[in-house]
């Protein structure tokens, strides 16, 4: 019996052997790993292993890649249009920006060459005045053909700054930035300054609002974005427009603000000394400001009162002896002596008492001293002693500021005699006067 079985086992056994092909597995399939663990997908991978862009039977990758990135074509550049004389503007000048710019730009594309697009704009459209202009003779991309730079007023939004370029025979519009003001805007530099082998072009107009200042732009041409671009980290404004000087001798050149203007009755009296912006690679950015000794005791005791409000006290303290005690330094206003005075000695007396220092002892005995009566006292020599008075009782610097803005509510001329310096000048507060 165990004989037959074994019979039988071999016999199937060369059976399945000889199955149909048609149950095989064939091909060969490739084992790859799936995102389920545990689980393997088996097949045959594809004679096709990608899709081309323009749907051919291609089966080389790098040839779907190629196709995607074949080359376009280069503008030509130096190609313009062919001046015509015959080429007139319109009398009628646009009222919308827009479309003064897209006449200028069809003037140009007829035929018509820069001389006579700025006698055409400053005496028919009279936008130019007396600082615009229009220049065809800056080569300012480097690719062998002046770009067309025109400066002027525009209606709607001042002070106006086109660049005009020539691509395959037609111009168009390279850049263009609107500064404000009513003067069209001045060329201040057009030549390399942080010699990278590209002319740079700095520029400023005049913006009055408050008060006239110069508002500045620094762009330059990069070939590979084929654009104009900022090279400025942040807006420039001054009162004065800015020069291109090499300050440091590195060949480099540097924007340099000067701050020649001591003040005005608007204004108030103003720090003088010079900004320079820098190179750093990238972008011109602020580096360094350089203030010449204040002129007029204000200026000392405003600093001094910002070093206070910063935490600074030590540097407030030098600085409020300093307008206590030198000489030089002038009044802006003719009754600053008297007033001036009282108002240093009642701030050092706030210093004094924020560190402790014995000094604040003798210092108030001078106030109550020098200012004896209470009825001609000026009103800072009342904050002083109010501040005193609340501190002995309090010994707390908060609530003894609490009892001065009392004060300063009642006789409000404590912050109408220091917010008459000026619109550049702080403006005080209850909470200026008394920080703690």
């Amino acid at each position: 019996m165990r004989k037959l079985l074994l019979i039988i086992c071999l016999l199937l056994a060369a059976c399945e052997g000889d199955m149909p092909a048609s149950n095989s597995t064939a091909p060969t399939a490739i084992i790859f790993p799936t995102m389920t663990p545990g689980r393997v997908i088996r097949g045959p991978l594809p004679t096709v292993v990608a899709l081309p862009l323009d749907g051919g039977n291609l089966s080389n990758p790098a040839t779907a890649i190629a196709l995607a990135n074949l080359p376009t074509p280069t503008p030509n550049y130096q190609a313009c249009p062919a001046v015509n004389p015959e080429t007139v503007l319109n009398e009628n000048r646009p009222s919308n920006p827009r479309e003064i710019d897209d006449v200028l730009l069809r003037f140009l594309n007829d035929g018509g060459s820069a001389q006579a697009l700025e006698i055409a704009v400053r005496e028919r459209w009279g936008i130019l005045g007396e600082d615009g202009f229009v220049r065809g003779d800056l080569d300012l991309t480097g690719e062998g053909t002046p770009e067309i730079v025109l400066s002027y007023d525009a209606p709607q939004e001042g002070g106006t700054l086109l660049i005009f370029g020539c691509a395959d025979g037609r111009y168009l519009t390279r850049y263009q930035t609107a500064l404000g003001g009513d003067t069209p805007p001045t060329l201040i530099n057009t030549g390399d300054m942080n010699v990278d082998g590209r002319p740079d072009l700095l520029f400023a107009a005049r913006v009055c609002e408050e008060s006239c200042q110069y508002v500045s732009q620094l762009v330059t041409w990069d070939a590979p974005r084929g654009r104009f671009i900022n090279l400025l980290s942040g807006e420039i404004t001054s009162d004065e427009l800015p020069t291109v000087e090499d300050l440091d001798a590195d060949r480099v050149g540097e924007i340099v603000v000067r701050l020649s203007n001591p003040g005005t009755a608007e204004t108030g009296p103003l720090r003088t000394g010079f900004t320079m912006y820098d190179w750093n690679g990238a972008v011109y950015t602020r580096s360094v400001t350089q203030l010449n000794p204040p002129r007029f005791r204000i200026q000392v005791v405003q600093q001094a009162d910002a070093a206070l409000a910063s935490g600074n006290t030590a540097e407030a303290i030098s600085l409020y002896e300093l307008a206590l005690n030198d000489p030089s330094l002038e009044n802006w206003h003719n009754d600053d002596q008297p007033i001036l005075q009282s108002y240093t000695q009642y701030r050092l007396l706030l210093a004094y008492s924020d560190i402790e220092d014995p000094r604040r002892i003798e210092l108030h005995a001078s106030i109550l001293q020098a200012y004896p009566d209470p009825a001609t006292a000026p009103v800072y020599a009342e904050l002083a002693k109010t501040f005193w008075n609340a501190l002995q009782v309090t010994n707390n610097l908060h609530s003894a500021c609490l009892e001065v803005q009392d004060i300063i509510t009642a006789r409000p001329e404590a912050l109408a005699l220091l917010n008459r310096y000026g619109n550049r000048s702080p403006t005080y507060t209850a909470a200026n006067v008394c920080p703690f």
